[in-house]
């Protein structure tokens, strides 16, 4: 191209020189053939020269263009097909090493029909079981596709595939998390836009207890927009706080407060931040930040181990006082939708400092059809204090028939788990354990290593599927493995 632009400036220059030469000189030029002449000045003469020669060109040029049209319409069709032939090579290693045997499959095929080489195709296609092999619990199998896949990442051009292998392999093998962290650390390097990728190093850090990477990964993830909002703030604050514990339990404080004011500010309702915080926070109106964020979160939640916080915080004397308390927070900005279990999370904390009036005057504004088996419970009280068996039995059978109040629910499985932890014990997700009521679960995606294993995320980037280094790489495998039988 660089070459193509200097002939093009120095014939310009040429010519130029040329004109500017003639037109200075003086003279003219006669032209006689076959009895007609002509007769004109030279400068005129030569210019019309140097255009007819330019014509003359321009036309050779148009007709061997022409004539070399149909060689060349084959020549680029023959390079646009291998383009794509290279892409789905590629691709068909990649969908089988996400696990997607099916696509990789109808891609080989593909293959097949698109090549010259007709053996490729089959060579793909025999090499699949390899993968499938991932699958089988047989060690041998599972030993031959790791050799496999660690041929593909002695090469440059290959090494995204190999590692993205290897990483799927470890992540179905279900024992060593370090292995899925270093084959997909390796593999994040040739792919720094993978979500899967980045989502399995979110979720392998915080399963081994390193928070410190797996925030980074998650704030990867939000800055790239692969994940929304309200996930990032659930699984930040959740990252943030068992950060805060680790730092905790290496005595250091400060660390540990800035990391609970980062969970709190992410997510104001979650119960274990606002308690720790809250008995952390030091200095002048320390008391009164703490109460505040605590009647902050518990307007949120109707937490009874909040409500339990506050009630100390406030430092009264009597119970009567600290029921009277906790009645006025009712007069606070809350959400409408919360405002029942409000009244039954303060009514079961009267039951507790033994004001039974208060707590059954609570009760009995909540609709029957908003009481909880925690209200039934605390009616049972209420009635064996009056020594009223048979009220107690009644209200027991209630309680015991009667919905499900604000409990810790894994959002992803449902399951109840009475107290918050990173992972659910059940379906193993991230950050899915949450204060909430069993008719608010909504089913959804969350990030747990079985829902990552099968996709195959965004499509695939350029240096991947462009690479004719990639293809040819993958091509030479291909034979090699078949000359070894594998």
């Amino acid at each position: 191209m660089l070459f193509k632009i200097l002939k093009l400036i120095i014939f310009i220059l040429l010519i130029w020189y040329l004109s500017e030469f003639f037109a200075n000189s003086e003279g003219e030029t006669s032209v006689n053939w076959l009895g007609w002449g002509i007769q004109i000045p030279t400068d005129r003469f030569v210019l019309i020269l140097i255009l007819f020669s330019i014509l003359i060109i321009f036309i050779d040029r148009i007709w061997l263009a022409f004539l070399n049209f149909p060689k060349a319409a084959f020549r680029r069709y023959e390079v646009n097909n291998n383009k794509k032939v290279e892409q789905k090579l590629v691709k068909a290693f990649l969908l089988a090493s996400h696990g997607e045997f099916e696509s990789a499959a109808k891609e080989a095929s593909l293959v097949a029909k698109n090549t010259k080489d007709k053996n490729l195709g089959k060579l793909l296609s025999t090499h699949l079981d390899v993968f499938k092999n991932l699958n089988e619990n047989s060690t041998n199998k599972k030993e031959l596709s790791k050799n496999y896949f660690k041929q593909l990442t002695a090469e440059p051009s290959t090494a995204f595939v190999g590692h993205l292998a290897l990483m799927r392999q470890a992540i179905l093998d279900k024992k060593d998390t370090n292995k899925i962290i270093e084959e997909a650390e390796k593999a994040i390097k040739f792919e720094p836009k993978s979500k899967q990728i980045l989502e399995v190093l979110l979720f392998s850090y915080a399963k081994v207890g390193d928070f410190p990477n797996s925030l980074i990964y998650l704030n990867k993830l939000k800055n790239m927009k692969f994940i929304n909002h309200k996930i990032y703030q659930n699984i930040a604050s959740d990252l943030n706080y068992v950060c805060a514990l680790n730092y905790l339990e290496k005595g250091n404080i400060n660390s540990a407060t800035n990391h609970l004011k980062e969970a709190f500010k992410q997510k104001p309702n979650h119960v274990l931040v606002s308690i720790k915080l809250s008995n952390l926070l030091k200095g002048i109106g320390s008391k009164t930040k703490s109460i505040n964020q605590l009647e902050k979160t518990f307007l949120l939640t109707s937490n009874h181990d909040v409500l339990d916080e506050l009630s100390k915080k406030w430092d009264l004397k009597t119970s009567g006082s600290r029921v009277a308390k906790a009645i006025n927070l009712l007069d606070k900005k809350s959400s409408q939708d919360i405002k029942d279990d409000l009244k039954i999370a303060i009514a079961c904390f009267a039951v507790a400092e033994k004001i039974w009036g208060e707590a059954e005057k609570l009760l009995t504004e909540v609709p029957k059809s908003k009481l909880t088996n925690k209200a039934y419970q605390a009616f049972a009280d209420i009635a064996s204090s009056q020594n009223n068996p048979e009220i107690v039995k009644d209200n027991l059978e209630k309680a015991a028939n009667a919905a499900e109040g604000f409990n810790y629910f894994c959002s992803s499985c449902g399951n109840k788990n009475n107290k918050w932890e990173l992972h659910c014990p059940k379906c193993e997700n991230l950050s899915t354990i949450n204060w909430m009521k069993m008719n608010d679960i909504e089913m959804k995606d969350s990030i747990s290593l079985s829902n990552l294993v099968p996709k195959i995320d965004s499509p695939l980037n350029k240096s991947t599927t462009k690479s004719r280094k990639t293809s040819r790489r993958l091509k030479l495998l291909l034979i090699q493995m078949s000359n070894s039988n594998v």
